[in-house]
């Protein structure tokens, strides 16, 4: 363990960051031209990319074992910062209420993001089988 959760917070801040950043690009620029769902599905694959490059740099960098439950330990500890983190953020600065968060999954856009999360937890179990 004390290999895998350096490596998730890692893994975790830099696909966060890049997300947050396409995410606000998303908001202002894209959705307003082509709707939530299609902005969505144009930012979904390139977070997941990153999340691949940088699931499987971690896992180098931080020596990760190649075991399924060292890898899967790490996606989920860094898919619980990821929902603990979009979570404050929501109630925080955007004045969200929890159950108003929790209901935008049931959305389209919503479920292809939340899909995408899920994906971002097993990323680093993904990355390491393709090696």
């Amino acid at each position: 363990m004390r290999r895998v959760l350096p490596a998730a917070a890692v893994y975790f801040a830099i696909v966060f960051s890049l997300a947050f950043a396409l995410g606000i690009v998303r908001t202002v620029l894209v959705a307003p031209r082509t709707g939530d769902v299609t902005a969505v599905l144009i930012e979904t694959p390139i977070v997941l990319l990153a999340s691949w490059f940088t699931a499987r740099w971690c896992t180098g960098r931080f020596s990760v074992p190649a075991h399924a439950s060292y890898r899967l330990a790490m996606g989920l500890v860094a898919f619980t910062l990821l929902m603990a983190v979009e979570t404050a953020l929501g109630v925080m600065l955007l004045a969200r209420p929890l159950a108003q968060q929790l209901a935008a999954f049931a959305t389209p856009a919503g479920a292809i993001g939340l899909l995408a999360q899920i994906a971002f937890g097993l990323m680093p179990l993904l990355a390491a089988r393709r090696r």
